[in-house]
């Protein structure tokens, strides 16, 4: 149970069949209509990854370090408007051994995490899906489209990528996440897809200071109680072949920021905590962040703990609008 209420996890191979539309692409309304939508939006927890051959023969259970593999932990979320994210994360991956990530961890991370965002739009007369790739760990992802055909049977959805070029089709299983019947007024208002728009950084009350800014990301709050993050870099650039190198790895995780895991909302203190069960970077799975935040209808302000710089306490305040309309 733990693990359905966790994660994501891919490898480079899995990553690559992740791809979208440009980073500046609007939201398109999808062409299957209301009700097909209302079916996509939802929390989906990875189940299993199926094999099947070129003559339609099922394969035996994908073996490490492929895609699949084990028990990797995922979430699939759609929102009704048009929007997604998809976190994946591959079984017993490892924490850094020493305070820095040397590049070789850095290229085991990367290659077993999976996370990418955007618009989607459904073709329902030919019964697939596509998932316009706006930022995406791996760099080469961002402005791509990625093609899935569905299949929805009882709380389950099953998403087919182009097949292999061994002719291996893959069938990736997702199971409906319910929503919590308990959640507050306050939580409802949380609630949705919001697009990254800027971050400020101050000291003390009033002083401004420069900020390293995202170009594109999202955060979503579902009402399953998860939530996800990404958020990709502006000059982002793609790896030289299939697989990264060591240092490509360690750009690529170096420029682009995910987690996911429940939520805690605790209005009455003004802050959120983000359990990270699942992390691009292995060494922040397991540690919840806490976030102070000011909401309005369309804006949120996440608050993390400041910082000291040069001996002075510093506080960011990252901007996020919303994304489609509220429940």
């Amino acid at each position: 149970m733990h693990r359905l209420l966790v994660g994501v996890a891919a490898f480079t191979s899995f990553g690559l069949l992740l791809l979208a539309l440009p980073e500046s692409a609007p939201a398109q309304p999808a062409d299957g209509g209301a009700e097909l939508r209302a079916q996509f939006a939802r929390t989906w927890a990875l189940v299993r990854v199926e094999r099947y051959g070129a003559d339609g023969e099922r394969l035996p259970p994908p073996q490490p370090p492929a895609f699949g593999a084990g028990t990797p932990v995922g979430f699939l979320m759609y929102d009704a408007d048009g929007h997604m994210g998809v976190v994946i994360e591959q079984e017993s991956r490892q924490a850094s051994a020493g305070p820095r990530r040397t590049p070789d961890e850095a290229l085991a991370a990367v290659t077993s995490y999976t996370s990418y965002f955007g618009p989607y739009t459904i073709n329902a007369a030919e019964g697939y899906v596509t998932h316009h790739v706006a930022g995406s760990l791996n760099p080469g992802g961002a402005g791509r489209d990625n093609r899935r055909y569905y299949e929805f049977s009882g709380n389950e959805l099953a998403l087919k990528p182009p097949s292999g070029s061994d002719g291996v089709q893959l069938r990736i299983v997702w199971e409906r996440v319910p929503p919590r019947d308990d959640l507050t007024r306050e939580e409802r208002r949380l609630v949705g897809f919001w697009a990254f728009d800027r971050v400020e950084r101050r000291a003390g009350d009033r002083e401004s200071l420069a900020a390293n800014q995202w170009a594109n990301g999202y955060i979503t709050y579902m009402p399953s109680g998860q939530m996800a993050v990404h958020l990709a870099r502006p000059g982002r650039t793609s790896y030289t072949g299939a697989r990264p190198t060591p240092a490509e790895a360690e750009a690529a995780l170096g420029s682009y920021a995910s987690y996911f895991g429940p939520f805690t909302l605790h209005a009455d203190r003004g802050y959120v905590v983000h359990h990270r069960v699942g992390n691009s970077n292995p060494n922040g799975s397991g540690v919840d962040a806490q976030r102070f935040y000011r909401l309005a209808e369309d804006q949120l302000i996440l608050m993390p703990p400041p910082a000291t710089v040069d001996g002075r306490s510093v506080q960011s305040f990252i901007h996020w609008r919303r994304l489609g309309a509220r429940d």
